[in-house]
């Protein structure tokens, strides 16, 4: 895939932007507090919908204004050209469109694949299990977009749920209503996580070979066997219906699983270096970008946001020799350029404005 062009209209610091693209390297060069990250997220929504930062879509919306949408044309490896339109509304509420036709978000998801790498991506290694849970659900859409609507509908579940178990006059039939669709829905869930990992060690297994390096993902409550997880899961949600009564809390499920990335063996979160995690969070996101090429036919384009200034030199070689392999378009921020061994465009960005544009 390819973005051609890219329209901003009240997106954060940008009032209106229209830009056109290389197909192979994009550079936004400018200081901190420019718009570099803004307009690499902005390509990041066009994509998936939803911001990579904070925690409402309507911050992005530049202050004042009702709405911001953002318009990209992607040109696919079929010969396809998609018109795609993202809208977010100040009071959150968002539309999305293909060649001119409103679509559900369920439609929308999968027109145009992006892996992205942003700074807050260390956290996937030294972050709370929480934030490990996130970055394997958000993968585990691009393998199947329904996994999403699930995801969303446990949330709301576990909601209903806690707030019935804090009531101590709680409905006991509304209870076990609610109770077996939230294990019904979180045994899919475990599924689609287990299918996951297992998928995403093999890549991880193969291009570890890069970097002389094994990293594995693993979850302390699933087992190689899925039907094995899920019993484990059902006993454990079972064993635990007393002490949630009286604690008011939904205590097991998917929801408070944890995530271990391991390296050579060991727990990231202890043993990896800081050059490690950045190795380690750039075989995770070219992974995906290998399994979305081979599971959807599409090369997806790669974000990396002032990524490569945290490089050590050997490191920065072969990494960029590997975006060069597979990745057919890559956009990047840097607060300085360096040689990267393909031509494309810089943009020089300053105050929500492109201010400058060559070719190197």
């Amino acid at each position: 895939m390819i973005l051609n062009s890219i329209e901003l209209l009240s997106y954060r610091n940008y009032s209106h932007l229209l830009l056109n693209f290389d197909p192979n390297i994009n550079i936004f060069i400018g200081p901190n507090g420019a718009g570099k990250t803004n307009l690499l997220e902005a390509i990041y929504l066009l994509s998936n919908g939803e911001l990579k930062r904070g925690k409402k879509d309507s911050e992005a919306v530049k202050w004042g204004e009702p709405f911001t949408w953002v318009r990209g044309e992607v040109y696919c490896e079929d010969g396809k050209i998609l018109k795609l339109v993202t809208q977010v509304k100040v009071n959150g509420e968002k539309a999305f469109s293909i060649n001119g036709k409103i679509v559900p978000l369920k439609r929308y998801l999968g027109s145009f694949y992006t892996v992205s790498i942003f700074d807050g991506d260390n956290e996937i290694i030294t972050g709370s299990p929480d934030r490990r849970r996130t970055f394997l659900d958000e993968f585990a859409v691009n393998i199947d977009s329904g996994y999403y609507f699930t995801l969303n509908r446990y949330k709301d579940i576990l909601i209903r749920r806690n707030r019935v178990l804090r009531d101590k006059n709680f409905d006991r039939k509304l209870l076990d209503s609610l109770t077996q669709i939230l294990i019904e829905l979180g045994e899919s869930i475990i599924i689609g996580r287990h299918k996951t990992i297992s998928i995403y060690n093999e890549y991880l297994k193969r291009e570890g070979k890069r970097f002389s390096i094994d990293v594995k993902i693993e979850s302390p409550s699933m087992t190689e066997d899925i039907e094995e997880s899920l019993s484990i899961y059902r006993e454990r949600f079972n064993s635990s219906r007393d002490k949630e009564e009286a604690v008011g809390l939904t205590l097991v499920g998917p929801h408070r699983d944890d995530v271990v990335i391991k390296i050579n063996g060991r727990d990231s979160r202890s043993f990896a270096s800081n050059g490690e995690v950045q190795v380690i969070i750039f075989l995770l996101k070219i992974a995906q970008l290998e399994l979305i090429k081979e599971l959807k036919g599409y090369k997806p384009v790669l974000l990396i946001d002032e990524f490569l200034n945290r490089l050590d030199e050997r490191n920065s070689k072969i990494i960029l020799s590997a975006i060069e392999e597979k990745s057919p378009q890559l956009f990047a921020s840097m607060i300085s350029i360096r040689d990267i061994g393909r031509r494309g465009l810089i943009f020089s960005i300053d105050g929500g404005d492109v201010i400058d544009e060559e070719s190197f």
